[in-house]
């Protein structure tokens, strides 16, 4: 009994061992995610810059783009997303992406560390992966309103994928839009007074 006891013990120990020591990432998935994070602030940079030339660069044409906004579901090409870039450009001017701005949600992490961009997916209800062509992106979108002059940011997450060129090749991102009338509404009831 005593023996049983022991194993028991030692198979709970085992059990419990750290599954990251398991993991490794290799040189090469690490230089793709770190591709892919200049490939998208190449994006925010584009941006930023109101240049679709460069927005678009390191977009495929096959994108596949899932909206913030509610559209029914529908999932949108590149001649969309072009569109929606374009009506950004047209309706908003400093346009800067401030990554991972907020709080860091790693409390163990350097408190200065950039907690923009992950990859992989070590805990996931699907199979767990080390694979870079998916990433997690958080930040700030700032911005001004060319028409009324309010300024404002929207907290944003996005998932994109990357295809075998290194283009971005799905696009879902998630911000309050609504947000931003909202914010322009009190600058335009504020300027009033």
């Amino acid at each position: 009994m005593k023996n049983l006891l022991i194993l028991f013990g030692l198979l709970i120990i085992v059990s419990c061992a750290d599954v990251n020591s398991s993991i490794s990432v290799s040189e090469e998935n690490q230089a793709k995610f770190e591709q892919h994070i200049e490939s998208f602030r190449t994006f925010t940079e584009g941006f930023a810059a109101e240049d679709m030339e460069m927005t678009l660069s390191v977009v495929s044409e096959s994108v596949q783009w899932s909206p913030p906004y509610y559209n029914g579901g529908q999932v949108i090409g590149y001649d969309g997303f072009k569109s929606a870039v374009q009506g950004y450009f047209d309706n908003f001017d400093d346009i800067k992406f401030m990554e991972g701005e907020g709080p860091n949600m790693n409390p163990d992490a350097d408190p200065n560390a950039n907690s923009a961009y992950w990859s992989g997916s070590l805990y996931s209800s699907a199979t767990p992966t080390v694979d870079p062509s998916g990433l997690r992106v958080y930040g700030v979108w700032k911005w001004k309103h060319t028409e009324t002059g309010a300024e404002g940011g929207n907290k944003w997450y996005g998932l994109i994928t990357f295809g075998d060129d290194g283009k971005i090749s799905g696009f879902s991102d998630w911000m309050d839009v609504n947000g931003m009338n909202v914010q322009i509404q009190q600058y335009l009831e504020t300027s009033k007074n």
